[in-house]
């Protein structure tokens, strides 16, 4: 019976992470006229966007913002994130780093196009090629959850491995090997669910229901939901969750992704909150011991959204090991 209570309430949750970012009956997408397109919006926003893409195919723009001086540090968030998810820690680290904070495509104010192509090595393409487009070097790269997975295969992408570009790496509860989150993730295969739920259930009510669950029953700020439900006011955005989401379910060999991960000769930190449920702590382990030069930090009182959980104790972590 235990049993059966955990697996409804993970369904529960699972049923919420796909409706979030689906427009719900009384919070539906804004006409055509007031959609937030990047090409609408990017003179009122504070960033810059490029286009990046590889010869021959069609560029993406991506959306970045830059603050501070010194040593090049790139942020990237996780799944149905955006740069907002650094906002408690980035002033902090722009103190010390010019901190560039990505977009990466299909979220916050990056284009979405509908070309299926949103597993975390083609993110990892495309953050490359940001990198060399930017002529970044002697960079660290920071990445949340998706966001640390990413920043794994970018170190191994074409153009950036082998090359020193990147000097060392962070990653923060990252489902970087198969199977490693929640099993509520799953139904996102289901395509029932996102249209069923979306059409009852309104997406702020939703977000903070799944943050409160990330963050282990902590009450989120109506300022936070807001900041992580905003951008999911249109189709273009859930189905770039979606098809993300969906890559990291179906990801399979683990074998041959740890195979590609002991490749990796950057320092890599792997930072895990001990009741994250999310991505388990045993994930974080495993991870860890993948890495040639992997070292896990483990942070207590925390979940799975460290940089609004603990951001004093994640900066005093992450400061040790970028100074260094």
């Amino acid at each position: 019976m235990r049993n059966d209570r955990r697996w409804r309430r993970a369904a529960l949750a699972g049923i919420g992470l796909v409706s979030l970012f689906a427009p719900a009956a009384g919070d539906a997408a804004p006409p055509a006229s007031e959609a937030s397109t990047v090409e609408e919006r990017a003179g009122a926003l504070p960033g810059v966007r490029i286009a990046v893409g590889a010869p021959g195919r069609q560029p993406v723009n991506l959306y970045f913002e830059e603050h501070g001086q010194g040593p090049p540090l790139l942020l990237l968030h996780g799944l149905g994130e955006s740069i907002f998810t650094w906002r408690e820690i980035l002033p902090a680290l722009a103190a010390r780093h010019r901190v560039i904070a990505l977009d990466l495509k299909g979220f916050g104010h990056s284009e979405k196009p509908d070309d299926g192509a949103y597993s975390a090595d083609d993110q990892a393409d495309l953050v490359a090629r940001f990198i060399v487009k930017q002529d970044l070097k002697d960079l660290i790269v920071v990445g949340h959850s998706f966001g640390g997975t990413v920043a794994l295969r970018t170190a191994l992408a074409e153009g950036i491995k082998g090359t020193g570009r990147i000097r060392r790496i962070v990653v923060i509860s990252a489902p970087a090997l198969p199977a490693a989150t929640a099993r509520y993730l799953d139904l996102v295969l289901t395509p029932l669910i996102p249209d069923t739920v979306a059409a009852v259930v309104p997406p702020k009510n939703v977000a903070r229901f799944l943050l409160k669950e990330a963050m282990g029953g902590r009450e989120p700020s109506d300022e936070i939901v807001d900041g992580y439900a905003q951008p999911y006011r249109n189709l273009d955005a859930t189905r770039a969750f979606l098809a993300t989401a969906r890559s990291i379910v179906n990801e399979r060999d683990t074998d041959a992704i740890v195979k590609r991960y002991r490749e990796l000769r950057e320092p890599v930190l792997v930072v895990w909150c001990r009741k994250d449920p999310i991505v388990s702590l045993r994930s974080g382990r495993k991870l860890a011991a993948a890495l040639p030069r992997g070292r896990l930090a483990v942070l207590e009182k925390c979940h799975h959204l460290p940089q609004h959980e603990r951001p004093k104790v994640l900066l005093s972590v992450l400061g040790a090991f970028l100074d260094r």
